[in-house]
């Protein structure tokens, strides 16, 4: 019965370790001064870098087949 109340008391340790971290740590801000940057992969694998405040637009549905084919 000893070694299960040890393992109880180790799992809360851990617990309130993790959660004592875990609140200590301030909170990871997005820089707001326009730093962000997208890339974009293109078809021959070449990456364009654009900044983050252009407005992109994005699909996964390919294109239609060609008509009369």
């Amino acid at each position: 019965m000893r070694r299960i109340w040890a393992a109880v008391a180790a799992v809360w340790a851990l617990l309130a370790i993790v959660a004592v971290l875990a609140w200590s740590h301030p909170p990871v801000q997005a820089p707001s001064n326009g730093a962000t940057v997208v890339v974009i992969k293109g078809k021959q694998g070449h990456a364009v870098v654009l900044p983050g405040n252009v407005a992109t637009h994005t699909t996964t549905h390919t294109s239609a087949p060609p008509a009369g084919g």
